[in-house]
């Protein structure tokens, strides 16, 4: 029996950020879906048939930036239960990603392994 595939959505504003993340993983076999806002995002969670077992989050975004975006999340029920790596160029990776109660952190910019790695360890 095939495992089923892994689910990942990358909240990033950044196009050349979200499309190569995006297709990296898709070469390493995950499932991912696309948003170019928290707004985006929230949406995108909000009417999603299948929640994605992980969320790569920018933190500075037009429109609805990352901890607007995980205050929405948080506040939901059923899209709390979603884990979030937050992506950010800010030296207080490790404080932020305590602060929005993130599994964990990558930050940018980032290597193909590190990206890989983080993934992993939070979307086994």
């Amino acid at each position: 029996m095939n495992t089923p595939l892994k689910r990942v959505l990358i909240v990033e504003d950044d196009e050349s950020i979200r499309d190569s993340t995006k297709e990296l993983l898709e070469l390493e076999g995950y499932t991912v879906e696309c948003a170019k806002d928290g707004e985006e995002g929230i949406q995108t969670l909000r009417y999603s048939e299948v929640l994605p077992d992980l969320i790569l989050l920018d933190l500075m975004m037009p429109i609805k930036d990352g901890f607007q975006f995980r205050l929405e999340q948080q506040q939901d029920p059923k899209l709390a239960q979603v884990p979030v790596v937050i992506m950010t160029a800010d030296g207080h990776a490790e404080q932020k990603k305590e602060r929005l109660n993130a599994k964990g952190y990558i930050k940018k910019p980032s290597d193909i392994e590190t990206i890989l790695e983080v993934v992993k360890q939070c979307c086994p």
